[in-house]
């Protein structure tokens, strides 16, 4: 049986919330919380997965302490054991930073292409192999597990894409059922909305209800990142405490410029679909010439509109 946008499966731990089909209104703004809106268009929207600056920023904060727990044993007195809380840092951190560099340098895969004026969804392999998908058969879900343990309960979640495979393009999902699937981690629940809408809005409503992508964020300078930065910080925070956190913790903790560099270097050669038959399918259409929506997404949407006016 195929799940329906607004159905909600849980258990005693878990929880999935279906966002689609059909894509309906989630009710939250278009929030791209992981950075997956690699380049948009009045056309297409291209999504991709590079997360790795959070993992920089978390090897960097860990790195920071390996160094500083040493230098506050070594001001006791104690220099050996100084020496060896060093030296088990400093190869547990040099083994994490290789993964890290290692997996860093692997090539960016292709971004999924969405395109509103064709309402199809163009799946690239890594070997160049494609197919187009109907936007209406893309199956969306924001599932959420709680973990307990003994610091008390931590929840984890994800937004899920499944795509129909290849010479299956017009199924519908089953539980059961094989397909292509991209997975995201911006928190489940309301951050998984948040998410999935940015895609969702794309392709129903247009291009300017989605936050820039990165092809336009990579453009800027790191201090031009910095500056736009600490204004946001500036306007919520206030001037003297937006320093002490900026310059006094976050710098030199956490190192988020080093993640901004991370970032661009990483995209500053977004991928793209090369294939000709794929170029021609991203070319505008003639507004007479645009896709509609279906009959019952159009009863659907109208539904959900009414319930989110009347809350």
């Amino acid at each position: 049986m195929t799940e329906h946008a607004g159905e909600i499966d849980q258990g005693l731990l878990w929880k999935e919330e279906h966002l689609a089909p059909l894509p309906i209104p989630t009710g939250q703004p278009a929030s791209d919380l992981v950075n997956i809106i690699w380049r948009k268009n009045q056309v297409y929207l291209d999504i991709g997965s590079f997360v790795m600056a959070g993992g920089f920023i978390t090897l960097h904060c860990l790195t920071f302490i390996c160094l500083v727990v040493p230098a506050w044993v070594a001001t006791s007195g104690d220099y050996w054991l100084s020496l060896a809380m060093l030296a088990v840092g400093g190869g547990l951190m040099g083994t994490l930073w290789c993964f890290f560099i290692k997996q860093w340098r692997k090539p960016l895969t292709p971004p999924i292409r969405f395109n509103r004026q064709r309402r199809e969804v163009c799946i690239t392999e890594p070997d160049g192999s494609y197919w187009f998908v109907p936007w209406e058969r893309v199956y969306a879900i924001a599932p959420s597990v709680t973990n307990l343990g003994t610091y008390g309960a931590t929840k984890h979640g994800s937004l899920v894409l499944w795509f129909p495979l290849k010479g299956r393009e017009h199924e519908t999902y089953g539980p059961d059922k094989k397909g292509w699937v991209l997975m995201v981690n911006p928190g489940g629940g309301i951050s998984s909305m948040a998410q999935w809408e940015c895609i969702r809005s794309f392709m129903e409503v247009g291009p300017d209800e989605i936050p820039e992508p990165l092809e336009n964020i990579c453009g800027l300078s790191l201090k031009q990142i910095f500056l736009r930065e600490f204004e946001k910080s500036r306007q919520v925070r206030g001037l003297f405490l937006t320093v002490v956190w900026e310059v006094g913790i976050m710098f030199p903790i956490f190192n988020p410029m080093g993640a901004h560099w991370i970032t661009r270097k990483k995209l500053a050669h977004i991928p793209d679909l090369a294939a000709p038959e794929v170029v021609e399918w991203s070319r505008p259409l003639p507004h007479a010439q645009w896709a509609k929506r279906s009959p019952e997404l159009e009863q659907a949407i109208a539904e959900r509109e009414a319930e989110l006016a009347a809350q």
